[in-house]
């Protein structure tokens, strides 16, 4: 993050801040349909068109370092994934699926596969790269079978940093463009690391969950005594970037301002200066969060288990300490945030028991909460005449997507 993209957030703070109404030519938010996040074949949509072809975070090349080492995918329950680095380091991934029979590879989470990908079933062998190079019995297959047609096949795996991400489908655009402004923003962290890994389940839909956390409208009542504390929501500057990606900008408190240091390291840089001052937190469109303090951040995951059930994994992100376990503070970190996730989850599963009111049209967004209006417009910009009328969302906020990071 640059000068000229600091200054621009700090002006826009101070312009928040001083505002005592939505600014002039903001249109006034219809409610959501509340069917969006109760309607089973609504939300099998959703897995089809959004989450079968968005780029998803699939974990960090720190879980795989060595050539060899392989890590399972399938965090929601579409089609397993395995995650390999090969001999030449590259990370690759395969479906986690044999060609002879549809067994699985591997039913590990993860481990070291050697130089071979050995098959559970019936031992069909393939090397690190996927190509079929062992068939146990091979008298029993036709001698001119072409084995190219039984190499695993591959999905299509990309790192941005150190971070995987995976795309189930072979269209759409790289990685780094997806990524957009995002990619260059917060680059600062592409080579962090990740541990403290925590997860749990909520009875609730995955928009449900992650809206929570796309707006802080709610800390003085949920936060009092925690979030409520250390920054000042009046402030908040949000901006919305392609491809259904946002950032959220919250001024911290005086008592939790950080001055630069006195001896400036060599890794500083204006966005770390603004993290010092204010909460950064991108929203990478379907299914992860960002909030971001100096030298680090939380990792969020929001992954659909069913129209009305979510797995929640969150975990801290920071410099690499190098040999044996993450230091006492990355601990202490979670075990904070744990204690925040706590207030943020403990009305979602409530939340999605009472939007099935019939008395209820649905979440009614304001100026503040406008991220949350941006998430839903662009699910169905994806999925375009597929959404039944009764259940659409208006563009209202289409002319108001930028596409750099220098701009709000």
């Amino acid at each position: 993050m640059d000068m000229k993209t600091t200054e621009l957030l700090r002006d826009h703070i101070e312009i928040e801040r001083s505002r005592n109404a939505p600014p002039d030519g903001f249109p006034d938010l219809p409610p959501i349909p509340a069917g969006r996040y109760t309607d089973p074949a609504f939300h099998a949509l959703e897995k089809r068109e959004i989450f079968d072809k968005a780029w998803l975070y699939a974990g960090s090349g720190w879980e795989i370092p060595d050539a060899g080492d392989f890590k399972s995918f399938d965090n929601f329950r579409r089609a397993p994934v395995l995650i390999i680095r090969g001999k030449d380091m590259k990370v690759r991934a395969f479906y986690n699926t044999c060609q002879h029979r549809g067994a699985t590879i591997t039913r590990e989470p993860c481990g070291h596969a050697g130089s071979r990908l050995k098959c559970q079933f019936h031992s069909w062998t393939y090397d690190l790269e996927g190509k079929l190079v062992g068939i146990p019995g091979p008298w029993d297959f036709a001698p001119d079978m072409d084995r190219s047609k039984h190499n695993l096949k591959p999905v299509r795996c990309e790192m941005w940093g150190e971070h995987i991400f995976v795309n189930l489908s072979p269209d759409g655009p790289d990685l780094a463009t997806y990524l957009g402004p995002v990619a260059s923003d917060f680059e600062w962290a592409a080579k962090l690391r990740p541990s403290n890994r925590r997860a749990r389940v909520m009875a609730c839909n995955w928009k449900i969950a992650i809206e929570a956390f796309i707006e802080v409208y709610h800390i003085t009542t949920i936060h009092p005594e925690t979030v409520s504390g250390t920054i000042d929501y009046r402030g908040t500057v949000s901006t919305f970037f392609p491809h259904g990606h946002s950032r959220m900008i919250v001024p911290n408190t005086p008592s939790y301002y950080k001055e630069p240091p006195e001896a400036i390291p060599d890794d500083w840089d204006e966005g770390r200066a603004l993290r010092g001052e204010a909460n950064v937190s991108y929203h990478i469109f379907p299914n992860l969060l960002t909030p971001a303090s100096q030298t680090g951040y939380i990792l969020m995951e929001f992954w659909p288990l069913d129209h009305n059930h979510t797995e929640i994994v969150t975990w801290v992100v920071e410099q690499d300490w190098g040999d044996g376990e993450p230091p006492a503070d990355h601990c202490e970190r979670a075990r904070y945030f744990d204690v925040v996730l706590d207030e943020d989850t403990w009305n979602m599963e409530h939340i999605q028991h009472s939007l099935l009111s019939p008395s209820f049209a649905g979440p009614k967004c304001s100026y503040h909460e406008k991220r949350i209006y941006y998430l839903e417009q662009h699910v169905d910009h994806l999925l375009g005449d597929l959404v039944p009328e009764h259940l659409r969302v208006a563009p209202l906020l289409a002319d108001r997507i930028v596409e750099t990071a220098c701009a709000v």
